[in-house]
């Protein structure tokens, strides 16, 4: 129905007689073509309306949950449904205006008004709702964390772990590139969504030429081969290939030119129309499922178990963190800052452009409630002696009475060195507009990190790629996400430009290894400087 549909997301367009188990998509011989057009427009509609709802409930979920509602692309998504909704409304209003009128199968060529009404009746029959349906169902259904729908990913350029990642890429040879239906699990699984039929799929394979042949292997058992009489599987003649079998080799090579945290994402394909058990159709999911993609068919693949609520949609960013956290400084900083804690601090001329951007994004969804605190607050919290020392010389030269406060209680230093965990909390709490969660682990504690990172290269705990890391990083840096490597400790940090030289430097120098993985590092969204940053200080 929207005519940007196999662009955006299906590989298969619903046909009149596809699905002859559905009720709306037979004409009963029993009902005129008028009546015909009223039901399934009524269904369509409502059904459409319905799927809406819940894409929008699933937004709203967003607002209220997420401290960056668009982490998750759902826009897409959206916008199709609603495109469907307009266009079914239309034909719901032309189908209206048909006069119910009599009908009988021997009519012949029947009136002018039951040629409209069986136009429209193949007109609704071919929307692209069930399609929308599918992939909003086997998502809500069968995935967690999810980050995207509809999203188009290359291959053919440098491989890495940003890269492939979806973005649009100026000059990019969109031949080289694959439209995955769900990015889920925090981006480390693409579902990739086709309701196409058992019949048109049949249909398909025997007119390019793909049908089930017996071979004997060794043992002199006979099994099932797919072949195609007109070119091998190799064969770079798009023409000859089925639909299915292009698309898994795309994502194939889409997937390993894209890395996730170090790896290559998970595939799968969900065919609910597809059911297993014949020779032909077993025959090609066995060359689908030889690209290392799981195959789900029939309806069962997602209705079964279905979910109730929404909140397992959501993202989990937190998922593979260690019981204990490696702090870096930009985080010490933004957890003492008055910018994180006062919610009357007002933007004004005489701060800093870069404080007065903080303010404006901390009004709007504060960084200690909606980020830091849900990621640390269950967790024990170290930092190195190198982050905690320059902490405090940033501190002393330009913070506020208050902020150098709550680096003393922070790091459970005198006056505050003999308070328990509840006695600094209480303290914090005294400086803050925000409830200090109770189960907030203070203070963290400083470690020594040279002897640990020595210890691992020694005992080859770190993968030689980690030389090539070190000469990139400042002391400071090296001493921050170094340690947290050599400990196996997540790291929190929002220096996301050196994390993104890190992964990159990982990357370059894999060396064929698909096992390598560099340090665990989460990226806060967002940093806090300290309010005493004068304006003309440089950042």
């Amino acid at each position: 129905m929207s005519p940007n549909v196999n662009e955006h997301y299906s590989i298969h367009i619903n046909t009149p007689n596809e699905n002859n188990n559905d009720p709306l998509t037979s004409l009963p011989a029993d009902e005129s073509p008028a009546q015909t057009s009223r039901t399934l427009a009524t269904s369509l509609v409502t059904r459409c309306q319905s799927l809406l709802a819940e894409v929008t409930a699933f937004q709203t979920l967003l607002v209220e949950s997420q401290r960056n509602p668009q982490i998750v692309e759902v826009r897409s998504l959206k916008s199709n449904i609603l495109s469907e909704l307009r266009t079914l409304e239309k034909l719901q209003a032309q189908v209206a205006a048909i006069p119910a009128g009599t009908w009988t199968e021997d009519d012949g060529e029947g009136d002018d008004d039951d040629e409209a009404a069986r136009r429209l009746v193949h007109a609704l029959r071919s929307s692209n709702l069930p399609f929308y349906e599918a992939v909003w169902g086997i998502a809500k259904n069968t995935c967690r964390g999810l980050l995207a729908f509809g999203k188009r990913f290359y291959w053919g350029g440098e491989e890495g772990g940003a890269r492939g990642s979806g973005e649009k890429r100026a000059g990019k040879d969109k031949r080289k590139s694959v439209f995955v239906d769900i990015i889920a699990d925090d981006g480390e699984e693409w579902v990739k969504v086709s309701t196409i039929s058992e019949s048109r799929l049949l249909f398909e394979m025997a007119k390019k030429g793909w049908e089930a042949d017996s071979e004997s292997e060794d043992e002199g058992e006979a099994r099932t081969v797919l072949r195609n009489y007109d070119g091998d599987e190799d064969d770079s003649d798009d023409d000859d290939e089925i639909e299915l079998v292009k698309l898994a080799s795309d994502m194939r090579k889409a997937a390993d030119a894209t890395r996730v945290r170090y790896k290559h994402p998970r595939l799968r394909f969900v065919i609910p129309k597809i059911e297993e058990g014949t020779s032909e159709i077993d025959g090609l999911l066995k060359v689908i499922r030889g690209y290392g993609i799981k195959v789900d068919c029939g309806e069962k693949a997602y209705v079964a178990g279905t979910q109730e609520g929404l909140s397992h949609l959501l993202p989990k960013p937190f998922k593979r963190f260690t019981s204990t956290l490696n702090v870096d400084c930009t985080l010490l900083l933004a957890v003492v800052s008055d910018l994180s804690h006062y919610k009357n601090i007002t933007q004004s001329p005489q701060h800093h452009k870069a404080i007065n951007r903080q303010i404006a994004v901390e009004h709007e969804r504060p960084l200690l409630p909606t980020e830091l605190w849900p990621a640390m607050a269950a967790n024990e919290l170290v930092c190195v002696e190198e982050a905690a020392q320059r902490m405090k010389e940033i501190v002393t030269i330009i913070g506020t009475d208050t902020e150098k406060l709550r680096m003393q209680i922070l790091l459970g230093q005198a006056p505050f060195h003999d308070c328990s965990r509840e006695e600094l909390a209480q303290k914090y709490q005294e400086l803050s507009d925000y409830e200090i969660p109770a189960q907030w682990k203070l203070p963290v504690k400083t470690v020594e990190a040279q002897s640990v990172i020595a210890a691992a290269s020694e005992n080859a705990k770190l993968p030689p790629v980690y030389h090539k890391v070190a000469e990139n990083l400042s002391d400071i840096n090296y001493s921050v996400f170094l340690y947290g490597w050599a400990a196996g400790l997540a790291t929190i940090s929002s220096n996301r430009t050196v994390v993104k030289e890190i992964e990159s430097i990982v990357e370059t120098h894999r060396d064929g290894d698909e096992h390598l993985e560099g340090p665990l590092i989460w990226v806060c969204d967002t940093a806090r400087s300290l309010i005493g940053k004068e304006k003309g200080r440089k950042d």
